[in-house]
């Protein structure tokens, strides 16, 4: 199987599991994957993720112009962006999980100091401005967060995560909503423990070195 035929296979596996688990609903949500320095995988235009064929994906270059496909997603200036700006990119992921999206509508990131796994296998979780979908104001209010993170609320709308493959990008979105449903819980139960310092510290090292292999 070629490489392009795997990152197919994936993202529509992906499509499926966000779809199964109620990340996104309808016609919610995105996906791609970086075919080479110049192509991306993308999903298409308001198709379900849980319905989506390896035939029926998007091939874009980074300026945005289609190579191959259907209508690529409206959402497709927050992918490039990312590809543009992290070389290390390979895929990223935009859903709508219910509970980590209440933080973005409410205002909020997750704390990065209370669930070890949040802390070194997603790393700080960015709240992003809000940027009008589908216009490309919402991978400018991006450009700032690149840099310190792999995961990202976004104002009044989902959450986006990047990875170095289709599963670390999708990994981090299952584990950014797990964590937003138990600080929920922890704060319906009255309190949020935070750790020492240090081991706090130690864990985002942990994130950091992860990050840069």
């Amino acid at each position: 199987m070629s490489r392009e035929a795997e990152l197919r296979a994936a993202l529509v596996a992906a499509g499926a599991r966000l779809f199964s688990a109620g990340l996104v609903a309808g016609r919610d949500g995105n996906l791609s994957a970086r075919l080479d320095d110049d192509r991306v995988l993308i999903t298409p235009r308001g198709v379900s993720k849980g319905h989506l064929t390896p035939h029926a994906l998007a091939v874009v270059r980074l300026d945005g112009t289609l190579v191959s496909g259907p209508t690529p997603s409206t959402e497709q200036s927050m992918h490039l962006a990312a590809y543009a700006a992290r070389p290390d990119v390979q895929a990223a992921v935009h859903a709508h999980p219910p509970t980590a999206t209440g933080f973005a509508v409410a205002g909020e990131t997750l704390p990065d100091d209370v669930l070890p796994e949040l802390t070194a296998g997603v790393g700080p979780v960015a709240f992003v401005p809000f940027g009008r979908p589908g216009t490309g104001a919402l991978a400018r209010e991006l450009t700032p967060y690149w840099a310190g993170h792999d995961a990202f609320l976004l104002a009044n709308h989902g959450a986006l995560t990047v990875g170095r493959s289709v599963t670390e990008a999708l990994h981090r979105m299952e584990s950014m909503e797990q964590a937003a449903r138990i600080v929920l819980a922890a704060r319906q139960l009255g309190t949020v423990h935070r750790w020492p310092s240090d081991d706090v510290e130690a864990l985002r090292d942990q994130w950091r070195h992860e990050r840069s292999r």
